[in-house]
């Protein structure tokens, strides 16, 4: 049954008024008008995002969110985890209960198109959605969420293998393949499940798998994680490519750190998170051109961004930071935010680009950037509900 969608959006209106063109006449006094400020809402774009998500992804028949809005219905599990996240975000912000119905439908959706099962061949899939669950279970309190999160974490630990020093395998028939994506989030679900259950083991678990990224998958010289592991001819070896220094790595690695910083309070993992931070955030270059956060493409790439994003806000919420740094960061979040409000809204449609810093020119999207750019406006919505940045 299709969820009573109350959300109330009210479309922005264009952003720039059109001039007629006026004659010189040379008068001396003659001024240049006024350049068109722009009202930054924050919350009304999270709105409209949330919306158009709904309107155009969204599989009334079978609960999902389509692989983009343009007739593809492919089902991405690890997508429609990070849509679990973006519901619960709107939840939080509003307290409409329409997002938890949605949620609802959503994981019976996922959990009938993964074929009845929760279990899946990609260990970061069942990962993400357990990040998922667990806040959408601190959100509410509904056990059920909490539940299948255990379930899938017992799941989760079977990837550890002995093969190339240890960590999480990406995919099941990989054994030899440790990535990123598949340890920086076990290391938050592992201290997130320690604090909230208090269970020892979880704990080991969250130090283990950050210790084995440490030594594999850090740059030593700047924080950056590098995307995966093997094994060469008996050497353990990192792919070092720069192409694959991918934002979201960046992000769950900071992620991890910190909550084991949250746990512990040992100094070491903040550190290794700020770094890491600092890195991206002050790279004008590769990471940040022109200050704004790099897209990644389409496809998968068009989440990743938005994985980076939401740690970055962990950082400046609960990372007990100095101001300074936190100032940085909290500009860096603004500016992205803006430039996205005033260039990269596709309108009426209301998507998003992969590009921050341009609209889209295709009506038809990925729902992977449209994800995005929605937890980017979420984010902005928090930070201001903590008075953190002015409405």
């Amino acid at each position: 049954m299709k969820a009573n969608w109350s959300i109330t959006v009210i479309l922005l209106a264009s952003l720039v008024a059109g001039c007629s063109k006026e004659i010189d006449r040379g008068y001396p006094d003659k001024q240049e008008p006024a350049p068109v400020a722009i009202d930054y809402n924050f919350a009304l774009a999270a709105d409209s995002g949330q919306l158009a998500l709904d309107k155009q992804f969204w599989s009334a028949t079978e609960h999902y969110y389509l692989q983009n809005n343009g007739g593809h219905t492919g089902f991405n599990y690890w997508w429609n985890a990070h849509a679990v996240d973006v519901l619960v975000d709107g939840y939080n912000r509003t307290g409409n209960a329409a997002y938890i119905t949605r949620l609802d439908q959503l994981l019976d959706g996922m959990y009938k198109k993964n074929g009845n099962k929760w279990v899946n061949n990609f260990y970061d899939d069942m990962e993400w959605l357990v990040i998922s669950l667990l806040r959408a279970y601190d959100a509410t309190g509904t056990e059920s969420y909490k539940t299948l999160a255990e379930t899938l974490w017992t799941e989760i630990k079977k990837g550890w293998t002995g093969l190339a020093g240890g960590g999480i395998m990406w995919e099941k028939n990989s054994p030899g393949s440790k990535n990123a994506c598949s340890n920086g989030p076990a290391i938050i679900i592992a201290a997130r499940l320690y604090k909230l259950n208090g269970n020892a083991d979880d704990l080991e678990w969250a130090k283990k798998i950050y210790n084995w990224q440490r030594q594999y998958l850090i740059n030593p010289a700047n924080g950056t994680v590098y995307d995966g592991t093997g094994v060469t001819n008996g050497v353990i070896t990192p792919n070092t490519n720069v192409s694959m220094v991918l934002t979201y790595n960046q992000g769950t690695w900071m992620g991890g750190a910190l909550e084991l910083f949250r746990v512990t309070g040992n100094q070491e993992y903040l550190r290794n998170a700020l770094r890491t931070a600092n890195y991206v955030v002050n790279d004008l270059t590769k990471f940040s051109p022109n200050g704004v956060l790099k897209g990644e493409n389409t496809g998968d790439g068009g989440l990743f961004k938005g994985i980076f994003i939401r740690y970055l806000t962990r950082m400046i919420v609960d990372g007990n930071l100095d101001e300074e740094t936190k100032n940085s960061y909290l500009q860096y979040m603004e500016r992205n935010g803006k430039s996205l409000f005033a260039k990269g809204i596709r309108k009426p449609e209301y998507i998003f680009d992969a590009d921050w810093r341009k609209q889209p020119a295709s009506a038809t999207l990925d729902c992977s950037v449209q994800l995005s750019g929605v937890m980017l406006f979420e984010a902005l919505c928090e930070l201001e509900k903590k008075g953190m940045i002015k409405k």
